[in-house]
């Protein structure tokens, strides 16, 4: 395959990758390939589920390729090869030049809430699409204020999903605003439900919280750029919200999370799942949004006091 007019090249299962490997051992945004200012390419591991390798070494820093490297991702083999010598570095262009080389993305640690509305599908089947689409319209704007209010950033809006992430930091302190905000997201869609017309239901929500690594910064084409987070912690989120009602928990952590609020007077109920792209279970950690609440009213008060 010959890459070239872009500066970046994204790997991956999906298909708005550039080069598709369309394999249950490749995640769904595996890796990226990210020309400097001479044009040498260099890999980046998007914090795959099972890793990228050069020349049978695991990277997990941007890596400059050469010629005759042999790129593996799990049974996949390329080996890499550039004809075209690298060309002089460009002078900078405009501030509003939208074709700018994308920045590096880095590996941050990041904790990761994945909130979604329960039911949802249902919910449109029965009401119908415009009433929806005036639900999710005055939804998306409060839920982003919820979110900036508890120190959070948001992501992305997928339909009745939210994904937001604290970065670095105080670990134990993002997992509770992270604790918080999935507590005012629900008690907000409660009382949404209730209020619009033609719904006229209390709508819950389910939420995930997970904490680790993952790679931060401007993802996508060179003239489609996105502040997001990508990496194994993110893909874990989404696969454990998913999980909230069939474990009849509001809320599930992830280990990395759940070892900052182990202990206290939180009630957790532990689980192993095996999700989809894992080779072995992993730990979650549930708990009831009135439990949270009780949690976080004593934590206000100790503070307080």
């Amino acid at each position: 395959m010959t890459l070239d007019g872009k500066t970046t090249f994204h790997i991956g299962r999906s298909e708005e990758n550039d080069i598709i490997l369309p394999f249950n051992w490749v995640s769904r945004q595996h890796a990226m390939l990210q020309a400097d200012k001479s044009g040498r390419l260099n890999l980046i591991d998007l914090g795959s589920t099972n890793g990228t390798f050069v020349n049978d070494r695991r990277i997990t820093t941007p890596t400059l390729l050469h010629s005759g490297n042999r790129l593996a991702i799990g049974r996949t083999i390329m080996v890499f090869h550039q004809e075209t010598p690298a060309r002089k570095a460009r002078p900078e262009r405009e501030e509003n030049d939208t074709d700018r080389t994308v920045s590096y993305a880095r590996k941050k640690l990041v904790t990761v809430l994945v909130s979604d509305i329960h039911g949802f599908t249902r919910l449109a089947e029965s009401v119908g699409d415009r009433r929806v689409s005036k639900l999710l319209q005055a939804w998306s704007p409060r839920v982003s204020a919820i979110v900036r209010t508890h120190d959070g950033m948001v992501d992305k809006f997928l339909g009745d999903a939210v994904m937001a992430v604290w970065i670095g930091g105080d670990v134990a302190g993002n997992v509770r605003q992270a604790l918080a905000t999935a507590l005012a997201i629900d008690r907000f869609t409660n009382e949404l439900g209730m209020k619009m017309t033609g719904i006229g239901q209390r709508l819950t929500t389910g939420g995930a919280i997970n904490t680790g690594e993952a790679f931060v910064g401007n993802m996508g084409s060179d003239s489609r750029r996105d502040f997001t987070a990508i990496g194994d912690v993110v893909n874990v989120a989404f696969r454990l919200e998913g999980l909230t009602a069939l474990t009849g928990m509001d809320v599930l952590l992830g280990e990395g999370s759940a070892l900052h609020v182990q202990g206290e007077d939180l009630p957790l109920r532990h689980s192993r799942h095996l999700l989809k792209g894992k080779e072995d279970e992993i730990a979650a950690y549930g708990c009831r949004f009135k439990d949270l609440a009780k949690w976080l009213d004593a934590e206000t008060v100790q503070r307080s006091g």
